[in-house]
């Protein structure tokens, strides 16, 4: 792993002055190209602070056709999808459109394995067949130009509200909200915050207090942070607040999500990330997920209760499937001898299409290359790809688009169909590609350290200014500190199956450690040794009185052949 030092900037001293902050936090922020005023903005944000939800084009047309729905008791169908951020949109529609009076509102999910993501011909004739004058989208639309004009044939009224890239031919309907299209001054909301800034334009526009609005930020900040959308501008404003409302949810669901997945404590993103979303995610991945929808939307704590034991259950499940896609994944690399692919291509007609996304974000880790994992079923096969900083995804398949039948993404994640005939020729021609854009260099990992401290630094101002930096998550990463001739006290020891905890000194400050996956550097990390060490932090939870600790990137070791990256 390369160690990445960051220049430190003049500004760092300006930012510590002004807004009285350590100067380890001023040179993070400052390395990450904020002004002071920016700065203050960014440590102190207001709800006040999102911007006029009419700056997005088609909010106020859709906002006089919803009130004409509701005035005119209309059927309306609104159309989600399949991932979190899809069901938390939908969930989030589906209530405020009730409290708003809407009374002939129609919940739609399409299936992962029966219609595939977005609006189609299918869910338009169920529109049809329920009486449906309007369809609303979330979360996906901006690309269904067919289905759009088979809405119209029909004289059902489209709306689409959407973030995803939008193509070059955009559909006709009644309003397309897509903070991509225009000159909104955030494009990168998720689904869920599109949803949200239309909702804020629909009870602007009736007249109506945003209050009851603002009770559901925490399904905007379950849906935000799951899609990993940058935690910038609006989304860190509407994380920010919506943690403070999830961690106090009077929702029946959400509180039967935290019972089943044990979370007793303050929730951060990190436990929407790793505990919450794949809870939610995993109906739609293995049958429908429906039932995650109707767990955010219930008010019966029974109800609540039995829907988040199956979201569990279902859970357990998943992983048993992803642990075993996983390991025949890495045999096929080894067996093939793949090392020198800039892209890994893998299929297998005995892998789960609703699994595989997750596996190649594991093998992205593993093997730091972008990653195509692919589910073969005949002579068609659903694929699902994870890329590295330095790769933009979607933009590589753009180059080979004529092999797909359909595919759509970003640049970190994008999903595919594509003949099987034509899997061998997509690895081929993707590695072609990747060879004209990526170095040898850029497959190696790098970490980027924001400053230098000593352990002396590390008090409660720290700690403070700290906390203010957060939420983190894409787009604001955890902070990467490093620390220089840290002397190892007191005997390491390992804990749950592969990680390292030991105790840091430094003149007459400690600290704890811990090392993921390094409990083989056991006999390394040994009392008195010295050690460099690249770092950010984490929360121990479990010890008596909670407190900070370093969550290990990569260790130093000091003198001869040790003093190298591990």
């Amino acid at each position: 792993m390369r160690w990445i030092r960051l220049k430190e900037q003049a500004s760092a001293e300006e930012l510590r002055n002004k807004l009285s902050i350590p100067l380890p936090i001023a040179k993070v922020l400052s390395n990450r190209g904020f002004s002071v005023e920016e700065a203050r903005i960014f440590l102190n944000p207001k709800i006040e602070d999102l911007y006029s939800p009419f700056l997005l084009d088609g909010v106020k047309e859709a906002a006089e056709r919803v009130k004409r729905a509701i005035e005119n008791n209309e059927i309306i169908l609104i159309h989600g999808d399949y991932d979190v951020d899809g069901v938390t949109s939908l969930a989030l529609l589906y209530r405020n459109l009730k409290k708003l009076g809407a009374k002939n509102v129609i919940p739609y999910i399409p299936s992962r394995f029966e219609e595939g993501y977005g609006l189609s011909e299918k869910s338009i004739e169920i529109a049809k067949e329920r009486g449906a004058s309007l369809i609303i989208t979330v979360d996906c639309g901006v690309t269904a130009v067919e289905e759009a004009e088979m809405a119209t044939k029909e004289g059902i009224d489209l709306i689409i509200t959407d973030h995803h890239e939008p193509a070059d031919k955009i559909p006709r309907a009644f309003a397309v909200i897509n903070p991509k299209l225009g000159e909104y001054p955030f494009p990168d909301l998720a689904g869920v915050g599109v949803t949200f800034k239309f909702l804020m334009g629909l009870y602007t526009y009736l007249g109506q207090k945003l209050t009851p609005l603002y009770w559901d930020l925490d399904l905007v900040t379950l849906g935000t942070v799951a899609d990993l959308v940058p935690l910038i501008d609006e989304n860190r404003i509407l994380v920010k607040f919506g943690l403070k409302t999830l961690n106090k949810s009077l929702k029946a669901g959400i509180n039967a999500l935290k019972k089943v997945a044990r979370l007793n404590g303050e929730l951060r993103t990190w436990h929407i990330s790793f505990i919450m979303a794949p809870r939610l995610n995993a109906a739609g991945r293995l049958s429908h997920a429906q039932k995650a929808f109707e767990l955010l939307v219930t008010t019966d704590g029974k109800e609540a209760a039995r829907l988040a034991k199956e979201l569990n259950e279902e859970n357990k499940r998943r992983q048993q499937i992803e642990s075993k896609i996983y390991e025949e994944a890495k045999s096929l690399v080894e067996q093939y001898e793949m090392f020198n692919d800039m892209v890994l291509v893998l299929g297998s007609p005995s892998w789960h299409e609703g699994v595989i996304g997750i596996v190649a974000s594991k093998l992205v880790e593993d093997y730091y290359r972008p990653t195509l994992m692919i589910s073969v079923n005949g002579e068609t096969a659903k694929g699902s790809g994870r890329s590295i900083p330095t790769f933009h995804l979607f933009n590589a398949m753009r180059k080979v688009e004529d092999l797909f039948m359909a595919f759509g993404g970003h640049k970190y994640a994008a999903g595919f169909r594509i003949s099987t005939a034509d899997i061998d020729e997509l690895r081929k021609r993707i590695n072609e590609v990747a060879r004209k854009m990526l170095t040898s260099e850029d497959l190696i990992p790098e970490v980027h350290i924001d400053a230098e401290v000593t352990l002396q630094d590390l008090d409660e101002k720290f700690f403070e200014a700290y906390e203010m930096l957060s939420p983190f998550g894409q787009g604001n990463p955890r902070p990467v500190f490093c620390i220089k001739e840290a002397e190892v006290v007191g005997e390491p020891k390992v804990v749950g199956e592969n990680h390292l905890k030991f105790a840091l000194r430094q003149g007459n400050a400690h600290i704890f450690a811990f090392a993921p996956q390094k409990a083989s550097l056991i006999k390394k990390v040994r009392p008195l040794s010295r050690v460099d060490i690249v770092f950010t932090f984490t929360r121990d939870e479990w010890a008596r009185n909670p407190r900070y600790e370093l969550r290990v990137i990569d260790i130093r070791f000091k003198g001869g052949e040790d003093e190298k990256s591990q």
